[in-house]
């Protein structure tokens, strides 16, 4: 790539970080004033405020990984490496924070006479603020792993070794590097991810069922009820693109050498994920929109 094209490139990283970074922080902000007045945290107040903050050091994280795939000297290798477990902690956290959320909408809107459901419904305020707590628990063992597993893989390269224990080695470390690469994506985006496609069918499940329902007893489609299942359901649906486009994006990055030109494509679409989450979330929160329009 020419020098201006990469000038360029650095500009649309840098616009989409910083982008990333009022919109979250434009969330975090209103959140957080809005607890200092009321004194509490409504369960949806917690679930915007944990992706905010998880969505601000995602950008921060992963900013340097973005930068190297425009130009591959800007960000040292041991500054990545330093990074990476903090990386894979924030990112499987938001993962699961998005699930929680679309759980949450979920919960809210479809309705069922399932026992089950009925108990979450009537216990999603107390559960919210204990499920984000516990799902901390996985990204942080997760990213443990992942700092365990580089110190192997780099004192495994560091050393100097005979052939015959090169080949021993070289196994060890794509054994370490696969089993990472299973705890994360199955366990650290997989779960998450089936969480979200599942909530986004019951949602437009219902939602469906709402509209022939009105259709058959000839009432308006105007209602509030079906305003409210709609908007849902489009924030849901929008959710889970954005989760899939994320995931499909990093396993391209991760999996296999890309050109230039291909790993700077996969790094817009990875980095646009905050950025754009940020919008939806704004969107569809009457306070969050409200506030955006008189600071506008």
């Amino acid at each position: 790539m020419s020098s201006a094209q990469i000038v360029a490139l650095l500009v649309t990283v840098a616009d989409l970080a910083l982008g990333g970074l009022i919109s979250n922080g434009f969330i975090v902000t209103v959140t957080i004033r809005d607890w200092t007045k009321s004194k509490r945290l409504t369960s949806s107040e917690q679930l915007l405020l944990s992706l905010g903050i998880s969505n601000l050091c995602a950008i921060v994280a992963l900013y340097p990984y973005y930068l190297n795939a425009v130009s591959a000297n800007i960000v040292s290798d041991k500054s990545k490496e330093k990074l990476f477990p903090f990386s894979v902690f924030i990112v499987t956290s938001r993962f699961w924070f998005t699930a929680w959320l679309c759980v949450f909408y979920c919960v809210k809107i479809v309705n069922s006479t399932q026992s089950l459901f009925l108990w979450w419904k009537r216990k999603i305020s107390w559960l919210i603020p204990r499920l984000l707590l516990g799902s901390l628990i996985i990204p942080f063992l997760i990213g443990c792993y992942a700092s365990q597993n580089i110190s192997v893989v780099l004192t495994i390269k560091s050393n100097t070794m005979t052939n015959v224990t090169n080949g021993t080695q070289g196994k060890t470390v794509k054994y370490l590097i696969d089993s990472f690469k299973f705890s994360y994506y199955i366990i650290g985006s997989g779960f998450p991810f089936l969480v979200v496609f599942f909530c986004s069918i019951l949602v437009v499940g219902s939602l469906c069922r709402h509209i022939c329902r009105i259709k058959g007893n000839k009432s308006s489609l105007k209602t509030l009820q079906t305003e409210a299942h709609m908007k849902a359901a489009g924030t849901v649906l929008y959710l889970l693109v954005l989760y899939i486009l994320f995931v499909v994006a990093q396993s391209i990055a991760t999996s296999t050498p890309l050109e230039k030109e291909a790993a700077v494509l996969v790094s817009v679409v990875m980095m646009a994920y905050s950025p754009a989450q940020a919008a939806i979330l704004v969107m569809v929160n009457p306070k969050l929109k409200q506030a955006a329009t008189q600071m506008l």
